[in-house]
């Protein structure tokens, strides 16, 4: 039954609080000592639900929840370093250790935790108990008073969006127009350079979460009209490129960097079924942070492109990376192919980024799908690289070329013969569940609606390990430095058009197409394949490395119609 987007809200705040009230507290008082910041946002959606009349809820389990929301409240405040003199003034710990009261404050806490304490002081400022409205109080004069937010834009980056929040935020509560006034300029600066040279934390999860919250509570709470409007064209931008990515709940196409909640499932949904309600309500809330809070809702603009399924579309963006002088060092073209069942996503120039958690391309099915439900929602092989460790399907190395078209990838590797630290003898690969057949070298399935293929070449053969919630293919590449994959994906009603209409005929199908896919060189290695779309593709690299051919119909690519957003 559709819902609109205030039952889902209340829906998510009471999931939220619900789960609050059931988080084992340790010995110390905290429910997570990993995070700081996981008590804090817990803690205000368990005293907002409360506060709002917990309906659902016995008088008793209303003063329970919100004696232990405000309890939680006290403990993470007392964390603030509130000497003046010491260098991280200001701030709180990240992680609590064994014991909390001699963590070490962190410069993370304060960025968005700051942002969404002075919102939530707002929005529940009457019903807050008088003591712990004076802590509250107290703890952001201590962030005003400290340097916490006094750097400079430089980078254009998460941080930078967040600590823009916070100048706009502290301006508005304590009355400072030099401030305000300086947040205001930061964040039509930033506004300004992701609109010419787009968004480089593409795809990436936590940080475009970040931005979106840290503006949207500037967007709730600072009355300022300059400011508000600002933020509101910040909020729509942001909101915008997520709708453009967005299919049922899945975040698709290259990602810049995820967490192990992002990939292979995506599970971090508060946000998007609020927003956008196409699929099942989360139950569980790996990142919180003040999802079911906030009075902003996504222009119907936006939630109308997120939602049209009508006709397949191919999103193909540029972004330039610069700083905040305007400096381009890289340019980068990213392509995401959307159909109602199904999108296929990458980025063709791969990029160091942060501990090395990005995730360059997938296939990925909606949260309402079959396999979805059954576990993973992604499909994707890499060649693990950095940080990468057994049963974390993230972190590929910096090797190989890509090429995507329609529900086709190929890739190739040409791999180093010293790089150490840097490269893994294998190819790794997640597999949704569904009804799978398994050969030597590659694997064909159905997964709900859905049809998938893939054929590995260079290794071994191809090494499937059954999982709880996905299939895990391991493709040993033995003695040699040359691998390649191709993976096709389509949609039940694309391949009925085709004459497939069981999983034989789609195996048998795929065979035939993979059967010469690839073509080893003297000086390299080629990948010629002609999808089910009719596209011939082709793909050739050296044995250094270097990309010789990549083509589509005979053709480069066209990034000449890649666009920034």
């Amino acid at each position: 039954m559709a819902t609109d987007v205030r039952t889902r809200k209340q829906e998510v705040l009471r999931l939220a609080a619900e789960q609050a009230m059931t988080l084992p507290l340790s010995e110390s008082g905290y429910w997570f000592h990993k995070d700081v910041r996981d008590n804090f946002y817990f803690a205000i959606h368990l005293f907002g639900y409360t506060a709002e009349g917990a309906p659902d809820w016995t008088e008793a389990k209303r003063n329970e929840g919100r004696e232990l929301a405000v309890r939680m409240l006290y403990n993470v405040l007392k964390l603030q370093m509130q000497d003046a003199s010491h260098p991280m003034y200001g701030h709180w710990p990240l992680q609590l250790g064994h014991d909390p009261a001699s963590a070490k404050p962190h410069v993370l806490p304060v960025e968005l935790m700051g942002c969404m304490l002075m919102f939530f002081y707002e929005k529940y400022r009457e019903a807050l108990p008088a003591e712990l409205k004076s802590e509250i109080s107290l703890s952001i004069l201590h962030m005003y008073q400290s340097s916490v937010y006094r750097h400079p834009l430089k980078s254009m980056h998460h941080h930078e969006a967040k600590h823009t929040a916070l100048k706009l935020l502290l301006g508005h509560e304590f009355g400072d127009e030099a401030l305000l006034e300086e947040g205001i300029r930061c964040a039509q600066r930033m506004l300004r350079h992701v609109r010419t040279y787009g968004f480089k934390e593409y795809g990436c999860l936590p940080w475009h979460w970040h931005w979106i919250q840290a503006f949207t509570c500037v967007w709730d709470t600072v009355e300022d009209e300059t400011a508000r409007t600002v933020a509101g064209e910040l909020l729509a931008y942001l909101w915008g490129l997520r709708a453009e990515a967005y299919l049922r709940g899945a975040w698709v196409g290259p990602h810049s960097r995820i967490w192990p909640h992002d990939a292979p499932k995506d599970t971090n949904t508060p946000l998007d079924y609020i927003a956008f309600g196409d699929f099942t309500a989360p139950q569980t809330f790996p990142r919180l942070e003040g999802a079911a809070l906030y009075a902003y809702e996504v222009p119907a603009a936006v939630r109308e492109r997120a939602l049209a399924y009508a006709e397949p579309r191919e999103v193909k963006r540029l972004i330039r990376f610069a700083g905040e002088d305007g400096e381009v060092t890289e340019s980068a073209h990213t392509y995401t192919y959307v159909t109602r069942e199904y999108a296929l996503g990458g980025i063709y120039e791969r990029r160091e980024e942060f501990d090395n958690e990005q995730l360059r391309w997938d296939v990925s099915l909606p949260l309402d799908s079959e396999p979805a439900a059954a576990g993973v929602n992604q499909l994707y092989f890499f060649h693990p690289g950095s940080k990468y460790a057994p049963g974390d399907d993230r972190h590929a190395s910096s090797y190989g070329e890509a090429l995507f078209d329609k529900g086709a990838v190929l890739q190739l590797w040409a791999l180093p013969e010293n790089a150490a630290g840097d490269t893994f003898g294998q190819l790794v690969g997640c597999l949704p569940k569904g009804e799978w057949r398994f050969g030597e070298f590659g694997g064909c399935g159905k997964l709900g609606s859905v049809y998938a293929a893939f054929h590995a070449w260079g290794g071994g053969p191809v090494v499937i390990t059954e999982k709880a919630d996905r299939y895990s293919a391991s493709v040993p590449l033995e003695a040699g430095r040359l691998a390649g994959i191709v993976v096709e994906v389509m949609s039940s009603e694309e391949a009925a058009a085709l004459g497939i209409r069981d999983l034989d005929a789609w195996t048998a199908a795929a065979e035939e197409r993979f059967s010469d896919a690839f073509k080893l060189l003297p000086d390299g290695l080629a990948a010629s394949y002609r999808s089910f779309s009719g596209s011939e593709l082709r793909l050739e690299v050296r044995n250094d490395g270097m990309l010789v051919t990549r083509t589509v119909g005979g053709a480069d690519p066209a990034f000449d119609d890649y666009t920034i957003f």
